[in-house]
């Protein structure tokens, strides 16, 4: 009997032992379902968080990749379009070279064709330097970018686990719990509180654990931020870069059609010089013209006094013969004697004079006959120089079939004939001119 009550004791005692432990590990499970539940939860929130900013800043970078792209489209424009007005500044300097000697002078135009080419070569310099660093920056962008996107694709792989977790967690949770309510309204008297020495036991064994974990998260998250602040430093040099490059464009575009402009406006300006010129030769070309007509003229007047002068010379000389045959008694030193000799010596002097005008005459006719070469050929120079620059003129930059190339403006040739009617223009290569009469 006594043995009897010691056992029911033990066995009372060691139901009371069961029933604790029960307890515990009821209490000890949902508090680990509640502890999984939230860690989870956060972690789902933290990660949408990260993955909201980590896409946003991928749209972003894709967008100033498409700006910068398209910024490097417009520099290989402006580079593209600089070669053009390049070969016809090249070509006009080439022309112009093949000047008559005399005109092959460093005016105002050859110098604006030097500053101009100096500009365009510049330009394309500049272009090619934000091209290249256009490039650079493109590759970053797009580097950035599929880091960008590694690591949404990583992290939308991990939230996909942990929602599928946390889904899951949340379903046993909540069947747990309520099977932990049906025991402990079941149990007698509620007699344990469903205290937990485990918790206990489980914060000692794992602090260090918790610590490395959330150490861990933290520096996930840091580095998401730390991707994130890099993309926008790349996007802001990106951005920075398209507004340098912006002003580049307009800078040298600016600088380019000032030097073309310049040169243009010189162009002009020798040509209107050269016409004038050309106008002045042909006046004096005329003058000169004259002036050997006049003189030929003058000639031909004192041939005729020189021709005139022989019937009295002969005259003289006839009276002077037939009074030698006087009688000797009347062969004396008369009057008519001395008038036929004084007449005599007025003509021969008067044949001198004329025949000394004569001579001056000639050399003044060879003058102006040299003279009027001279003219010839500076007229003919002038306008050899003048239907160059009249080609250089009516040419302007073009692009043919994708190439640039220069052709002949339909605006400016009509303007260029009416400066010169002769005027042929020249598609490359200089042109035999004939000299023409006028230069109107």
């Amino acid at each position: 009997m006594y043995q009897a009550q010691h056992t029911q004791r033990k066995a009372q005692g060691q139901h009371d032992t069961s029933f604790k432990a029960h307890s515990e590990v009821m209490s000890d499970n949902l508090s680990m379902y509640n502890d999984l539940h939230n860690s989870l939860e956060q972690k789902v929130k933290t990660s949408q968080r990260l993955l909201d900013k980590l896409m946003h800043r991928a749209e972003s970078v894709e967008n100033s990749l498409q700006h910068t792209r398209h910024t490097l489209e417009k520099l290989e424009q402006s580079l593209a379009a600089k070669e053009a007005p390049l070969q016809l500044c090249m070509w006009r300097m080439e022309q112009r070279e093949r000047r008559p000697l005399r005109e092959q002078v460093r005016d105002a135009v050859e110098v604006s064709l030097e500053v101009e080419k100096a500009t365009l070569i510049d330009a394309q310099r500049k272009l090619k330097e934000g091209i290249k660093r256009t490039k650079a920056t493109i590759q970053i962008l797009e580097s950035k970018l599929e880091e960008l996107r590694y690591d949404i694709n990583q992290k939308s792989q991990a939230l996909a686990v942990d929602e599928m977790c946390l889904r899951t967690t949340h379903r046993s949770l909540s069947t747990v719990a309520d099977r932990t309510a049906q025991a402990r309204a079941a149990s007698s008297g509620g007699r344990y509180g469903g205290g937990s020495l485990a918790g206990s036991k489980r914060s000692t064994r794992h602090d260090v654990a918790v610590h490395e974990s959330s150490r861990n998260e933290v520096v996930r998250q840091q580095e998401a931020v730390r991707l994130n602040q890099s993309a926008v430093s790349r996007e802001e040099a990106a951005k920075e870069l398209r507004d340098e490059c912006a002003k580049l464009i307009a800078r040298c575009q600016r600088a380019c059609e000032e030097a073309v402009a310049r040169s243009e406006r010189a162009l002009k300006e020798r040509v209107n010089d050269n016409q004038q010129m050309r106008r002045r030769l042909e006046s004096e070309l005329r003058e000169t013209l004259n002036q050997i007509q006049n003189t030929k003229g003058t000639m031909n007047e004192t041939k005729s006094q020189i021709k005139a002068l022989a019937e009295p010379m002969e005259l003289t000389s006839s009276c002077n013969s037939w009074r030698k045959q006087r009688a000797t008694k009347e062969h004396i030193v008369d009057p008519v004697t001395t008038t036929l000799q004084e007449h005599q010596m007025v003509l021969l002097r008067c044949n001198e004079e004329l025949r000394g005008q004569h001579s001056s005459e000639k050399n003044v006719l060879q003058e102006l006959q040299d003279k009027r070469e001279r003219l010839k050929e500076d007229l003919r120079d002038k306008t050899s120089a003048l239907h160059i620059d009249l080609n250089c003129l009516t040419h302007e930059a073009t692009t043919m079939n994708g190439k640039p190339s220069k052709a002949i403006s339909r605006n400016r040739l009509p303007r260029a004939m009416k400066v010169d009617p002769n005027f042929v223009p020249s598609p490359g290569h200089s042109m035999v001119i004939q000299t023409p009469l006028t230069a109107r």
